[in-house]
């Protein structure tokens, strides 16, 4: 039975939505454990396993940069390259770290404002459809970032953008795959977490958009099923 991690970045999201996001992710068939590169034993937990997903956190891979949080992400990140074959999918801030640790830029959003909300993704190339038979060209997913991922590694290969993000998801070197926004998160949890967490950030005119966009349908299922793929087979 293959093993796979899911790194847990978070002190504010719920257990709940960590143990929700665990379900997500498997297909059934291996073993998940949960670990924390706040951990100092972390370089040791973290060996060893046949697939990592990086999770979304408060924190920020640019303000956060020094943090021993971050430094060790990008240690792992950067070991993982050098000495192992395992895949690894980060997700909004493991997304940024993905494209830091591996020679991108992360940075503020190019619109300077927080984005919370439902957005549509826009595929780079017609033949990912068909590459991949899991996408479809009707993606939408949630988003909650202050940053993204600005310039892209080395090697990469940019397969999506969306509204807020022009780098939405890159593939480096076929294992490695980065998605800014939420594919693990549903519409429920975006009013139930996400926007209570972020009302502070926004003025009442924009909360209604955000209430709005909150009602709009949540199509993940087809970038679900490729992290799938990806830790199945461990290349895409």
């Amino acid at each position: 039975m293959k093993k796979f991690a899911l790194i847990w970045c978070s002190d504010n999201m719920l257990l709940e939505y960590r143990d929700y996001m665990l379900g997500q992710l498997s297909d059934g068939t291996g073993q998940w454990d949960v670990l924390s590169p706040a951990d100092p034993n972390f370089a040791e937990q973290v060996k060893d396993y046949d697939g990592y997903v990086i999770s979304g956190s408060e924190k920020s891979v640019v303000d956060d940069l020094d943090a021993p949080l971050t430094q060790r992400l990008f240690a792992f990140i950067r070991d993982v390259r050098a000495t192992s074959a395992a895949p690894v999918v980060g997700i909004c801030f493991g997304a940024q770290a993905l494209a830091a640790a591996l020679d991108g830029r992360v940075g503020r959003n190019e619109s300077g404002q927080f984005r919370l909300g439902v957005e549509s993704l826009k595929w780079l190339s017609p033949s990912i459809t068909q590459q991949w038979p899991e996408i479809t060209d009707d993606i939408t997913l949630v988003q909650s970032h202050g940053e993204c991922v600005l310039k892209l590694p080395p090697d990469s290969v940019l397969l999506a953008s969306s509204p807020s993000a022009a780098h939405e998801i890159f593939l480096a070197e076929n294992r490695f795959l980065a998605i800014q926004g939420h594919p693990e998160s549903d519409a429920s949890w975006l009013r139930k977490m996400f926007m209570p967490f972020h009302r502070d950030a926004f003025d009442q005119t924009q909360w209604e958009a955000i209430e709005h966009e909150s009602t709009q349908p949540v199509n993940r299922e087809g970038i679900l099923a490729l992290i799938r793929r990806l830790l199945k087979d461990g290349h895409l």
